[in-house]
């Protein structure tokens, strides 16, 4: 009750207001709700509450992130190796961040099938997966495909286009053999090719392609390659020359997932502009941030709060990190924004969440705390108290 809501809605933020939750969703947004009289009331006068924080890119909580022995390993899936033993899920949490797109790395031209999960911390592998997300697969372009070793094909950027060309033209003559097969019956059924069938899947729309990538030249390159081949791409990650190709981006239809400010740590990475963002949203282009590193994704209110020294309003930089990730990751229907009937995912801050020195003092996840600055600030003096008596003991006891 009595929160400064940011819906990231048509709404906007709404100032005094209330949120209800009922079984895990939002069922309504305003001005002095009722609620059952059993419910949990919290008293959030002076607080901001957003919708839970979304990463479109990280690699925390995997066991591997890079299959490296092909060029071309679209059948393997992040979602097999999921690892609950992950301690930056909870310090994710601490950041608000509800939800994130677990991506394979950028070894290969077209890598692994990624996996979006919730923060349910605590939850086994497969109960950390959000049921009904689009399926995406990692493709990757520039320096890091190519340098993986001298023994592999391709080593050059020309290489890497005509790999993918060649492994699309060889997906759809794998679709026109089994399309004739069902149709006749004729024979023996073609051999079944787990990589293939992932590349026919994109091809036909049904796995969404999400690219590395960092110079124009090499997003055009891709644009015109899935036009080719009649698809588009769902959007390129890192695009530090996005803002270069905004308007062919915004006429292709993908979208940018960027940085905030990552640049020149590497040759392909010098054009790197803090108004990247800002320039693509001008455009038209769904424009995100992302992460790709556990520690950042733990503060992502951080990194749409720089977005507004280069200009932008503090609604458009937030939804940077919540319903515009939402979109470019296809699970808008579900999370990215206080609305009802969308998961009750939410994070109560002590402040304006665009601030330095806001916290996250409580982040909701399907309508249940995950976690509690409060709590967690009573659990670290349990451990040290249990660790002081321990080396009491020890000391007591002549160990050394």
């Amino acid at each position: 009750r009595n929160a400064t809501v940011w819906t990231m809605e048509d709404d906007g933020i709404l100032e005094n207001a209330d949120l209800l939750i009922r079984n895990g969703k939002v069922a309504e947004v305003g001005d002095e709700l009722s609620a059952p009289g059993n419910a949990v009331v919290i008293d959030a006068a002076g607080k901001h509450v957003t919708p839970g924080l979304i990463d479109a890119h990280i690699h925390s909580g995997v066991d591997g992130v890079n299959e490296i022995g092909n060029a071309v390993t679209a059948e393997v899936r992040l979602g097999d190796v999921l690892n609950i033993n992950n301690i930056w899920m909870y310090r994710q949490l601490a950041g608000g961040l509800t939800s994130a797109h677990v991506m394979h790395g950028s070894a290969n031209p077209i890598g692994g099938q990624n996996e979006h999960i919730k923060m349910r911390w605590g939850a086994l592998s497969d109960d950390l997966k959000i049921e009904g997300a689009p399926k995406t697969v990692k493709f990757a372009l520039g320096e890091n495909p190519k340098r993986v070793g001298s023994d592999r094909y391709p080593e050059t950027r020309m290489g890497t286009e005509q790999i993918i060309e060649d492994r699309f033209s060889m997906a759809r003559d794998y679709e026109a053999r089994w399309q004739r097969w069902e149709e006749t019956g004729e024979g023996i059924p073609p051999r079944k090719d787990l990589r293939l069938d992932a590349l026919v899947g994109i091809i036909n729309g049904e796995i969404i392609i999400q690219s590395h990538s960092y110079r124009q030249d090499e997003i055009l390159t891709l644009m015109r390659l899935a036009e080719r081949f009649d698809f588009k791409i769902g959007a390129f990650h890192h695009g530090v020359e996005a803002y270069k190709v905004a308007p062919e981006l915004a006429e292709h239809g993908a979208g940018a997932v960027v940085w905030s400010d990552w640049s020149s740590f590497k040759i392909e990475a010098y054009d790197g502009t803090l108004y990247n963002a800002k320039l693509l949203t001008e455009a038209g282009v769904l424009t995100s941030l992302h992460s790709d590193n556990s520690q950042i994704s733990s503060r992502m209110n951080w990194e749409a709060a720089k977005m507004l020294r280069a200009g932008m309003q503090p609604e458009e930089a937030l939804a940077l990190v919540t319903i515009n990730t939402a979109k470019v990751l296809g699970i808008d229907e579900m999370v990215g924004s206080l609305r009802p009937g969308k998961d009750a995912d939410f994070v109560i801050w002590n402040g304006d969440p665009l601030s330095t020195f806001t916290k996250a003092e409580q982040t909701w996840v399907d309508g249940r705390k995950y976690f509690d600055l409060e709590e967690d600030a009573g659990m670290r003096e349990k451990l040290k108290a249990e660790r002081t008596a321990l080396i009491e003991w020890i000391l007591e006891n002549g160990y050394e």
